[in-house]
């Protein structure tokens, strides 16, 4: 990870050169930038830090749990799921509500399946906003 100067660290205060390169190294490293790729599970805690989840091969019934981590900024996810040939069933935590689609409940046989959700602070909840099945 890029290094950050802090004043209290440094003793004075920041030039414009150590402020800008602050700028620039958060920049590089700020939430949006992690992705996860899993060939199978039967139980995914997505951390608050993934943008995206893959699982290229899912050969069980899938439990998507409560993320964990610290939520901030109403960060977005993509959770992109494609099974091993034989439909599987998908169970939802509570925190996670369909807006304006339905949960998914099930892939269908050799199909992707994307679902992209928010976190809604304001009601404590997971807002899933847009599920896509390829045909």
């Amino acid at each position: 990870m890029a290094q950050v100067t802090l004043r209290a660290t440094k003793g004075s205060p920041l030039t414009n050169a150590e402020m800008d390169a602050n700028f620039e190294n958060l920049d590089l490293y700020k939430y949006g930038s992690d992705v996860q790729t899993l060939t199978t599970t039967s139980s995914l805690t997505p951390s608050t830090t993934r943008t995206q989840i893959n699982i290229t091969a899912l050969a069980s019934a899938l439990s998507i749990e409560a993320p964990t981590g610290i939520t901030t900024n109403a960060p977005k996810t993509l959770l992109r799921i494609k099974d091993d040939g034989t439909s599987r069933s998908i169970t939802w935590n509570a925190i996670y509500r369909g807006v304006g689609v339905t949960l998914p409940s099930a892939t269908t046989a050799n199909k992707t399946l994307y679902i992209g959700y928010i976190h809604n602070p304001q009601d404590s909840t997971y807002d899933v906003i847009a599920t896509a099945q390829e045909v």
